[in-house]
């Protein structure tokens, strides 16, 4: 008993195994200052030298750009100044007086002369057409800004031409190019105002060519697009896509995607279709104005693409679109609709008013016989289904 006493109060002696183990744990502490140390040095820029000066980082110069950076840098210097912020303003009134100023909608756009003719994408100032108290305007890349108009639009190709009065130095007209020679794999860059952003560039390739998507709202058919990888955006609407040279080849209109935003499928209407839009409202703005239905058809060849039998083409034109604001929008008239990988035909106009209409050009020349106000019968099909319809024409209002 007295001898357990003995032990327990007798200091303890060390063993080898204790020993080693305290060496280890010095061993370790010393490793780990060590590394702190020189990890500070590296964050501070302390010199550890013993001089206790601060050294500066180097800092590597950049180098020679890649030839494709300063390809894509030049187009961009030389495009820019050409495309423009569109923006469609309106006012809330407040609940005890006052009014407070609200963006409607935004997009991009671009210069086409030097007459000031502003061009962009038809739903981009679709608020400017419907509201009346609305304000449109353009914003410069230097970020001036002015009061713009609408002239006029082609819903077949979602174009709208509008005009501004602005200083010859700002209508910097974009330079065009071809969109019949397009090849898939080719370099495009896309310029806008994504979300807000102006005077952003994109850079993709051209991914396809003769592709449709569904319009906003899914109530008709956009055909003949561009598609691209390029990343486009909400606010991307209405500005150019550019090939390699920077020559404008498309009008960026539209995704493909199940959040809204980019995923990889963009779409633009080729330069062929905007010439063709522009020209058209131009040369109408200082004419008389037609009577209209307020529809767009499909053209024989591209119905015929999608496999329609000729028997049936025969018959007539198929609707593709319905202008919101024209007569035939106020009918039970069916347009063109995608939904998903379907195509949905509209109703099929074989006659108006006992005249057959099997082209375009026979449309538009039984409704040049007629005037505004004037009530038309049309006989359609749909399906196989046939029917009649009355319309009462209305004056053309640039938006063919």
């Amino acid at each position: 008993m007295s001898t357990d006493r003995e032990t327990l109060g007798r200091p303890p002696t060390s063993s080898p195994n204790a020993l080693l183990v305290l060496a280890l744990v010095l061993l370790t502490g010393g490793l780990m200052y060590q590394t702190w140390s020189q990890n500070s040095a590296l964050l501070t820029g302390a010199d550890r030298s013993g001089s206790g000066q601060y050294v500066p980082r180097n800092v590597e110069p950049r180098g020679e750009l890649l030839s494709s950076e300063a390809e894509n840098i030049a187009v961009f210097q030389r495009s820019a100044p050409s495309v423009v912020f569109i923006r469609t303003k309106g006012f809330q009134p407040y609940l005890f007086g006052g009014v407070q100023e609200q963006e409607l909608s935004s997009g991009t756009g671009f210069v086409w002369d030097r007459q000031g003719h502003i061009v962009t994408n038809l739903h981009v100032v679709e608020d400017a057409l419907t509201n009346s108290s609305s304000i449109l305007e353009v914003q410069f890349d230097n970020k001036e800004v002015v009061d713009a108009e609408v002239v006029g639009g082609v819903r077949e190709h979602d174009i709208a031409i509008l005009r501004v009065v602005a200083a010859e130095d700002r209508l910097l007209p974009i330079s065009l190019g071809t969109s019949d020679d397009l090849q898939v794999g080719q370099t495009v860059l896309a310029i806008g105002s994504p979300f807000g952003f102006d005077q952003t560039l994109s850079t993709g390739v051209i991914g396809g060519l003769n592709r449709s998507v569904p319009t906003k709202g899914g109530k008709g058919l956009l055909d003949g697009l561009i598609q691209t990888d390029a990343a486009i955006n909400p606010g991307n609407s209405g500005g150019p896509l550019l090939d390699s040279a920077g020559r404008m080849i498309g009008v960026n209109t539209a995704i493909v995607s199940p959040t809204g935003s980019y995923s990889g499928l963009g779409f633009a209407v080729p330069v062929s279709s905007v010439i063709a839009s522009v020209n058209l409202v131009l040369e109408q703005s200082n004419g008389p104005q037609a009577p209209v239905l307020g529809i767009t058809v499909l053209s024989p060849e591209q119905a015929a693409q999608w496999g329609i039998p000729q028997e049936i083409l025969d018959r007539g034109l198929f609707i593709k679109q319905l202008d919101p604001s024209g007569p035939a929008a106020g009918t039970a008239l069916r347009s063109t609709e995608q939904h998903g990988y379907r195509i949905y035909l509209g109703d099929q106009i074989a006659e108006v008013d006992g005249e057959p209409v099997t082209t375009l050009e026979t449309l538009q020349a039984v409704l040049k016989s007629h005037r505004v106000g004037d009530v038309v019968t049309l006989k359609i099909f749909r399906g196989n289904l046939p029917g009649t319809i009355e319309i009462t024409l209305q004056a053309r209002k640039l938006i063919f």
